[in-house]
């Protein structure tokens, strides 16, 4: 639809209701705004829950009642530690979906933010760093959690809503007044939240050609340079902008070392560490050698859940690496079992 066209119709509907000049106006310019950057026009709380379609009152629990519409629960993260997950139930995860749908994917974001953006990911976020002299990784502490309502409020004023509708849509993406980890709008938020620290540390790095780019809360840094003073800037900028480096995180690697970036290693050509093709190298070579069930018998699996699993880290080291033979290799052996294992449950 051309803007000349929806232009027209709120100024009919204006006219069937009543509403004179200076309503219309201020309505026009208010639609106009947001329809330029292809955002749904959303005039109020209200018209926002007639847009999802569900009952207003209902979304207005959603809202500000976030506490009955959450679960909470842990996962085991790398290191050991729990990480803690609040998931909205699914017809909050419904709302924040639309959201996230209509709304926030419409907003551009920095095009050194890897995470959380389709086309981009773990492998294109290491591929910018392959091959350099210096490789700097630093970590965002609690980082979805620092980013507070007021921050997502003022996000969706500055994308043109009125401040009713920012406050309602930031209450429904936030609970305990930040981003809930676990809910589909954090991530994308949490880009558009850092578009102004990623052009900062851009406007930094590219004059002393650092190459930059950020996964999520992981800053990756490479190319020849002092990685003392790029640390220190970094760690400043991180503080001004209301967050904090996990210094315990913080890694420096030169080419004689391994230069790892998300998981992924960069020194010449990408590869899945050592340590995980170890570790797939092994697995394979027990079932070749003593046969699946036995090797099952020891680690207690079951035997489709094990094998998609270890085909799945298989997959990743081939999609890091393409050529890489062995790994193919690998695949075709445990692809051949998963579907003999298939054809005996029929």
């Amino acid at each position: 639809m051309e803007w000349s066209t929806l232009r027209n119709a709120i100024i009919r509907k204006c006219k069937e209701h009543r509403k004179g000049d200076e309503y219309s106006e201020a309505l026009l310019s208010y639609s106009e705004k947001l329809f330029v950057q292809n955002l749904p026009i959303i005039t109020c709380p209200a018209h926002l829950s007639l847009l999802i379609g569900l009952e207003h009152d209902y979304v207005c629990r959603m809202a500000f009642s976030p506490e009955h519409f959450y679960r909470h629960f842990t996962i085991k993260k790398a290191n050991g530690k729990d990480r803690s997950i609040d998931e909205p139930l699914p017809d909050l995860k419904f709302v924040q979906q639309w959201i996230l749908s209509n709304i926030l994917e419409n907003v551009p974001v920095s095009t050194y933010a890897k995470a959380f953006i389709k086309k981009r990911g773990v492998k294109e976020n290491a591929r910018f760093h392959r091959a350099q002299t210096v490789v700097v990784t630093m970590d965002i502490k609690d980082f979805f959690p620092s980013i507070n309502l007021q921050q997502i409020v003022n996000i969706f004023c500055t994308l043109g809503y009125s401040n009713d509708v920012s406050n309602f849509i930031a209450h429904l993406c936030c609970y305990h007044y930040s981003l809930p980890q676990g809910a589909p709008t954090s991530p994308y938020l949490s880009n558009i939240r850092m578009r102004e620290f990623d052009k900062k540390v851009v406007d930094y790095s590219s004059p002393l050609k650092i190459r930059y780019t950020r996964y999520a809360d992981d800053i990756s840094l490479s190319g020849n340079f002092n990685p003392h003073t790029a640390i220190k800037y970094l760690s400043s900028l991180v503080f001004k902008e209301g967050f904090s480096i996990n210094a315990e995180k913080t890694r420096v690697a030169y080419q004689n070392a391994r230069q790892e970036i998300t998981g992924i290693v960069v020194n010449s050509h990408m590869q899945v560490p050592k340590a995980q093709r170890k570790k797939i190298r092994q697995e394979v070579y027990y079932i070749k050698k003593y046969g699946l069930d036995s090797h099952l018998s020891h680690i207690s699996e079951t035997r489709e859940n094990y094998l998609n699993h270890l085909l799945g880290k298989i997959n990743f080291a081939r999609y890091i690496n393409p050529k890489d033979q062995e790994m193919q290799e690998y695949y075709e052996t445990i692809k051949k079992i998963l579907i003999l294992f298939r054809n005996e449950s029929f």
